[in-house]
Order: C-alpha cells, then sequence, then structure tokens
C-alpha cells in the first residue's frame, strides 16, 4: 500500500481544468493516471498515446500489469485507460468508442476517467450508462468509470483497488456503474 499526496492529485485536476487546449487537457489528466496507476504495487506506466499495429486506435495510458504480484491482479495484464476533460459529459458515442478499442485489443477490462462524468442515468437505461451496462454482455468488456470526486478522495493505494473492486462487482452482478 503506498499513499497518495491529496495535494498533488488536486493540482493536477486544476492544472488539467484551466489548461488552455484540449490536448493540455487531456495531457495533464494522463500524468495523474500514471501518478495513480503507477504507486499500485505490481503495475508499471507502459506508453502514453499508443497507436496500435493498424493506427486505428490510439490509447491514451497503457499499464503492464503483473498479475503475479498486483494489487490489481483481478484486472488484464495490459491496463488501458482513457482520460477526458470536457466540459460536457461523455456521450454514447464516446464511450462506445472505448469500447471498441478495448474489444480491438483483446482487453476485457478498461479503466474511463471522465471527470464530467458520462450521460445518462446510473440505472443503465440510457445513453452512455446503457453501452457500458450492454458492453458487459455484448463484447464482453467491462468499463470501470472513475469520477473527479473518487479520484479527489484518493489517499492510499488500496482504496484505488477497492473502489475498482467495487466497480466490477455493481457492473457484473447489480447491472449498476457506481
Amino acid at each position: 500500500m503506498a499513499r497518495y499526496s491529496n495535494l498533488h492529485i488536486r493540482k493536477l485536476l486544476h492544472d488539467s481544468d484551466n489548461a488552455q487546449t484540449a490536448d493540455e487537457k487531456g495531457d495533464i489528466l494522463e500524468q495523474l493516471t500514471v501518478y495513480l496507476f503507477d504507486k499500485v504495487p505490481g503495475v508499471r506506466f507502459h506508453k502514453k498515446n499508443v497507436l496500435d499495429g493498424v493506427r486505428a486506435h490510439e490509447l491514451d495510458v497503457v499499464f503492464k500489469n503483473d498479475k503475479r504480484v498486483s494489487d490489481l491482479y483481478f484486472l488484464d495484464f495490459v491496463i488501458i485507460t482513457e482520460c477526458k476533460n470536457t466540459s460536457n459529459r461523455l456521450g454514447s458515442a464516446g464511450v462506445r468508442w472505448f469500447i471498441d478499442k478495448l474489444r480491438d485489443c483483446g482487453v476485457s477490462t478498461g479503466i474511463l476517467i471522465s471527470l464530467s462524468g458520462i450521460t445518462g442515468v446510473v440505472d443503465g437505461v440510457s445513453n452512455a450508462h446503457s453501452e457500458v451496462i450492454n458492453a458487459v454482455l455484448r463484447d464482453r468488456v467491462s468499463i470501470l468509470l472513475l469520477s473527479r470526486e473518487e479520484i479527489a478522495a484518493l489517499t492510499i493505494t488500496d482504496e484505488l483497488v477497492n473502489l475498482l473492486q467495487d466497480k466490477i462487482l455493481a457492473l457484473t452482478i447489480e447491472r449498476t456503474i457506481l
């Protein structure tokens, strides 16, 4: 278990929010993502802004997850994260695009960090929420959504691990998004 600097997390969130361009916002949010996941035992940063072999998809941040020693042993060896800091909630098309990226890479779980959230309601019957819920059965892909509030509240890596586990349970058993 490693500690997070809440001051550092809040600074990166602030800097991302106040960046001049969408690319700068995304880059700073990607830095925050690396900070959060690289502290988890057994998880190591691999690359940012990775183009797949046929250059069809750009993957925001990719991590290697050594499941033999990782606290995130329940996730794939490859952890792919999508980072969105937009003024509006991410819609169905954006969520579907991320699902397609994961499916095309053969990964069963992805982390979606959308600081403004996603469209729809928590019960999963509308908009982007329905895409996340339906992807479990339709595509065999689980999207774990991390919110601004959840990230800002993190103090130790165990909290991130528990949060992701709870999200998997809610998604697969209750068919809801935490």
